[in-house]
């Protein structure tokens, strides 16, 4: 349908039954007026690039983009068609452009101190258990040294720089590939957010060659860490004592709530929003072994939350000096908290129990997709005799 396009006419329109009434305009046949049923009036303008498709374009609503508006579009439109250009096309092109070039803008004007605040806020919060590690090494460690640096302007020489501050001047050893290794991750979360094209620092490489985490216990020196931790006063003695019977992360022990507990049942219940490694509930009996020492613990804090606490407002925090007190009572040396925790799991593949249990029992991840979504089983009482078996044994060494 064809029409001399004038504001009367369009005005008079009325919107059709059903489908939509299109009509062109005579004066400007490239143009074209839609009208809906609910009498939405949209231009439409058609034109041609030579050597390519015939194109439409919308070109907004009547009476917002008014006739002599729409007619001046089309004409501007099929004379750029007739010699060779799509202004259309352009004009994406040159929108996209600016878009791009005002995020690279924002780039070049970010630092890398601003980079890390972002980095640890929005994503190592949400996605990461211990993420005030990570934000204490950025500002410990590589603010005061790249903070001011525009992020676009960093050199994989600044990283190298920074390490060899930190290895050299500082006398810092594995921890130099911590920080190493969280400035990494952070430059990665840089480059996909499209801050960076970049990591600078992916091809560093380690400073320092650290010894293989294999340490197991021996029968001997599990028996004298056991006599140091009983030269101490609780918590730190139950705290030792209960990482050593159980086998249970550090954390997970250092932050046990007494609600986690059900002492009469020999239950203690690590919830989800704790179980950081697996991300569900974990229930693990209690030897009772176990059970003796945690009904000896003190309950303090008013409500008492916290199982083990100095002053019971927060969890025990003396690690650091605790293991200092240990090694030197002890005498032994080169090992870890988590090393009671491969202790354990040697320990009881030597006791022959069976792995599935004895997985299950020390709250790893046990793979396989019937393990996952057909096997329903709790594995309580499989889990009780493997953790009772344990402690039996570790009591057996130490003299208990």
């Amino acid at each position: 349908m064809k029409a001399k396009f004038t504001d009367f006419y369009i005005k008079s329109l009325q919107p059709p039954a059903d489908g939509r009434l299109v009509v062109t305009d005579e004066t400007t046949p490239c143009l074209s007026l839609r009208v809906t049923t609910s009498g939405t009036k949209s231009w439409s303008i058609q034109y041609r690039v030579k050597g390519h498709p015939q194109r439409r374009v919308t070109h907004g609503t009547y009476p917002t983009i008014t006739l002599t508006d729409a007619r001046a579009r089309a004409k501007a439109l099929t004379a750029a068609a007739s010699v060779g250009r799509d202004l259309v096309a352009e004009e994406d092109a040159a929108a996209t452009a600016a878009v791009a070039q005002a995020a690279e803008d924002v780039a070049r004007a970010r630092a890398v101190k601003q980079v890390a605040a972002d980095y640890v806020e929005t994503y190592c919060k949400p996605n990461q258990a211990k993420w005030k590690n990570t934000e204490a090494m950025l500002n410990n460690h590589v603010v005061p040294k790249l903070g001011n640096k525009l992020l676009v302007e960093l050199r994989r020489a600044d990283v190298v720089e920074l390490l060899d501050d930190l290895q050299i001047k500082k006398g810092m050893k594995a921890q130099v590939n911590r920080v190493l290794t969280v400035i990494k991750h952070m430059l990665t979360w840089a480059v996909e957010k499209e801050w960076i094209e970049v990591n600078v620092a992916m091809v560093v490489k380690k400073r320092v060659k650290e010894a293989p985490k294999d340490r197991v216990l021996s029968a001997d020196e599990l028996k004298a860490i056991w006599a140091a931790a009983d030269s101490l006063t609780d918590p730190s003695r139950g705290f030792v004592k209960l990482m050593i019977l159980t086998g249970h992360r550090r954390d997970e022990i250092r932050c046990m709530e007494w609600s986690e507990l059900d002492l009469d049942a020999e239950i203690w219940t690590l919830p989800k929003a704790r179980n950081q490694k697996v991300k569900r509930d974990h229930v693990m009996p209690l030897a009772p072994e176990v059970k003796a020492i945690l009904e000896a613990l003190p309950r303090l804090g008013d409500p008492c939350k916290f199982v083990f606490t100095v002053e019971g407002a927060k969890p025990y925090a003396g690690q650091r000096g605790l293991k200092e007190i240990l090694d030197k009572v002890s005498k032994v040396t080169g090992w870890t908290f988590h090393d009671f925790r491969r202790t354990t799991t040697t320990g009881m593949s030597a006791l022959q129990i069976r792995e599935e249990h004895r997985e299950r029992a020390l709250n790893h991840v046990i793979k396989g997709i019937g393990n996952k979504v057909y096997d329903r089983h709790d594995y309580l009482e499989e889990k009780r005799a493997a953790m009772s078996a344990w402690a039996r044994y570790v009591l057996s060494v130490v003299g208990g």
